[in-house]
């Protein structure tokens, strides 16, 4: 029976964060993951990530540290590690997290940041809040070989296991046992699961069976909105990108993933089509600048979000992978004017009308949120905006640990997205470098 110091259940960010500390010390590490290994996954992925339909996109080493590579090191949004750790604690594991990487060569990306004191004081007078931001970008092609260099590292520290799965695990005061697929058995002092929102189905059973309590479970939709490039000017003279916030007494707000001169791209996850941007730098420039307009909804059972996603997503594809869109002037007479050609960059959209498809708090919401941001701009919003239907985020629901991501299971850690905590890539990694911390403390 193999034994090991620490076991690192799923080799996606917060995983491999953690083990690139562990790998400093003389403890013995295993790593075990349920698809391939890094350049397996990069040969069936192919050259355009982005668009790639298979689960090889988000699942095996590097998990979605290989995407779009987009460190938002802020407690603004990205997750709630503050509330578990303090502000201060926060910002500073998260600059551990940029040191790390800039080690393999993320220095080639300029750090910048999306704060504007100025506009900040404008958007407060009109009900709006600006989050900011320090952000490096880094784009797939850079993620990827920053990946390639961890697993390099990482191949004489620790071991790995991959398209390997973990069918149980049970503990003592002692060590943990974890029983495999093909029933071998291992010991271990102290396990880290780490596997992301999409190891969810394979947790749940293991939190019943070890008695974890949940919280609620967060689901955030919303449409992918493409305007001119001109039309947000008057807000990125000193940034790059914001994101905005906005709170009424029946919604809240929050634009993501803003992409000046970018491309609306579409997405494929977990059978669903969806609309997501691109940055300029990953595809060519274009006239338009997308964003998503996020509104939360919170469900009482991670099934109930799931179910009400696959549901109104299937509605919008309609069984042919249909991303639907339609103009703003079209939706909503208030947004008449129409002086700039906005030419869709997602060509294979579909024009139709979207209240016969999706749901009508969410086109009243984001309709009312353009018209609060009219106040913002000094301007009208453009009636030929493009809403395409609809983009969205899903989180894990809360699982309820102490400050270093220790379950009532004794040495059994629960970290990155799937604890509910993180919701970025950097808090998930600052997760595993913090948990990788109070491991070897605890024990030396």
């Amino acid at each position: 029976m193999a034994r090991f110091d620490v076991v690192i259940i799923g080799a996606g960010v917060s995983g491999l964060f953690a083990a690139m500390k562990l790998a400093t010390t003389s403890k013995r590490v295993l790593v075990i993951d349920s698809a391939k290994p890094l350049n397996e996954r990069l040969s069936s992925l192919g050259q355009d990530i982005a668009s790639n339909q298979t689960n090889d996109r988000y699942l095996g080493f590097g998990g979605l540290g290989i995407s779009e590579g987009k460190y938002n090191f802020t407690n603004d949004f990205g997750g709630d590690l503050a509330s578990k750790i303090g502000n201060q604690e926060s910002l500073l594991y998260q600059q551990k997290v940029d040191q790390l990487l800039c080690e393999y060569g993320a220095d080639k990306k300029a750090l910048y940041n999306t704060f504007d004191s100025e506009l900040a004081k404008r958007a407060d007078q009109v009900g709006f809040k600006i989050l900011s931001t320090k952000t490096r970008h880094l784009g797939t092609r850079l993620s990827t070989a920053i990946f390639q260099e961890f697993a390099n590292y990482l191949s004489s520290k620790v071991e790995f296991a991959f398209n390997t799965s973990v069918s149980d695990i049970d503990f003592s005061a002692q060590q943990l046992l974890l029983t495999l697929a093909n029933q071998e058995k291992i010991t271990t002092k102290k396990v880290i699961i780490a596997v992301g929102r999409s190891g969810l189905n394979w947790l749940e059973p293991i939190a019943k069976k070890l008695a974890f309590n949940y919280e609620n479970t967060r689901l955030d939709l919303g449409f992918r909105i493409e305007m001119h490039n001109k039309q947000l000017a008057s807000l990125l003279q000193k940034v790059d990108e914001t994101k905005l916030y906005f709170k009424s007494e029946n919604y809240s707000a929050t634009t993501y993933c803003m992409n000046p001169n970018g491309r609306v791209i579409a997405k494929y996850q977990d059978s669903m089509v969806m609309p997501d941007g691109q940055n300029c730098n990953e595809v060519g420039h274009s006239a338009n600048l997308n964003f998503t307009l996020f509104i939360p909804t919170w469900f009482k059972l991670r099934s109930d979000a799931d179910n009400y996603l696959k549901h109104t997503i299937a509605k919008i594809n309609q069984q042919q992978g249909i991303i639907a869109a339609q103009r703003l002037a079209d939706i909503d007479a208030r947004f008449h004017h129409r002086k700039h050609h906005i030419e869709p960059t997602l060509s294979t959209a579909i024009f139709t009308n979207l209240s016969t498809i999706a749901p009508a708090n969410y086109l009243h919401d984001t309709c009312d949120f353009l018209s609060g941001l009219e106040k913002l701009l000094g301007e009208p919003i453009d009636g030929n905006t493009i809403l395409y239907a609809m983009d969205s985020k899903s989180y894990a629901p809360v699982i309820k640990t102490d400050q270093f991501f220790l379950t009532q299971v004794p040495n059994l850690y629960v970290i990155g997205d799937c604890s509910g905590i993180t919701s970025s890539l950097s808090q998930a990694a600052a997760s595993g470098l913090l948990v990788a911390d109070h491991i070897v403390k605890s024990s030396s």
